[in-house]
């Protein structure tokens, strides 16, 4: 009896603190998941290459080159090759006149200059000079010097980066011009019709025209020649515009997302790179 009532109260006890026991030691819920072993975000699709088309031109090129047996190629670049076998020069003579003071005439004339003067007048002097101009050519003007430098050299690194072997122009003229007399080495087209049988199996012309309706502003005709066999392998038109990237989705203030264009990419070096990989693709 007397164990009775120790236990009572120390059961009331008990059975009075069990809803705060409950709710101090009830299990957490799990944490919810929807997809196990999963990141919580998934990773963005990476964007598209606008050169892998390019890249691919480029790589069947390379195919084509080494199953040809890496020929050697000849760039002329703003220049053609024309039917004039020979140079032509016309005589050409200028003068030029300018006033000077008295005491600049004798100076004046050690240089080469005629100088007269009246009496109480200042001189004048002249110079006449006579020279021959070359009138056959076949180079071509074109833009400013930065854009052309940049296009040119774009389109020999492009062909260079897939393994072509390149012969240079000047470098090859000169090397024939050591066994010229003095009058052939005037004589620029025979120079090069010699360079041409150094060995070099394709012409490669590239002759830039300014375009306003083209979207770079300029229109390249390229052709393509192969010179033992005097055939031509290509010859086409490009505006060397590159691809442009993705268009991107970009948020805007109050009003949402704005899907833009990406940005223009027409840069002397990628016009040039484009015109390279546009004859790639007509000669894999």
């Amino acid at each position: 009896m007397t164990a009775l009532k120790l236990l009572a109260p120390a059961l009331a006890a008990l059975l009075a603190a069990g809803p705060a026991l409950a709710q101090t030691y009830r299990p957490q819920a799990p944490a919810v998941t929807y997809r196990e072993g999963m990141p919580e975000v998934n990773a963005p699709q990476p964007g598209v290459n606008p050169d892998a088309g390019n890249y691919a031109s480029s790589s069947a090129f390379a195919r084509w080159y080494a199953s040809a047996g890496r020929p050697s190629m000849l760039l002329f670049w703003n220049r053609q090759l024309i039917e004039d076998a020979s140079s032509q020069y016309d005589n050409v003579q200028t003068s030029r006149s300018s006033a000077v003071a008295m005491g600049e005439a004798a100076a004046v004339r050690g240089r080469g200059w005629g100088a007269s003067a009246s009496m109480g007048a200042a001189a004048s002097a002249s110079e006449s000079r006579q020279y021959q101009e070359r009138v056959t050519d076949s180079g071509y003007g074109f833009r400013d010097t930065n854009f052309s430098r940049g296009v040119e050299t774009s389109i020999l690194n492009t062909f260079l980066s897939a393994g072509a072997k390149i012969v240079d122009r000047e470098a090859v003229i000169r090397k024939v011009s050591a066994k010229q007399s003095r009058e052939d080495r005037l004589d620029i087209q025979y120079l090069e019709t010699l360079a041409l049988g150094q060995g070099v199996q394709y012409l490669i012309e590239v002759l830039p025209d300014d375009d306003v309706t083209s979207p770079t502003g300029v229109t390249f005709t390229v052709k393509v020649t192969h010179l033992p066999t005097s055939t031509v392998r290509a010859q086409f038109t490009t505006s060397g515009n590159p691809p442009r990237g993705e268009a991107k989705w970009v948020a805007t203030n109050g009003a949402g997302f704005e899907k833009r264009a990406a940005a223009s990419r027409q840069t002397p070096q990628l016009i040039g790179a484009q015109v390279a990989y546009d004859t790639m693709t007509k000669l894999r």
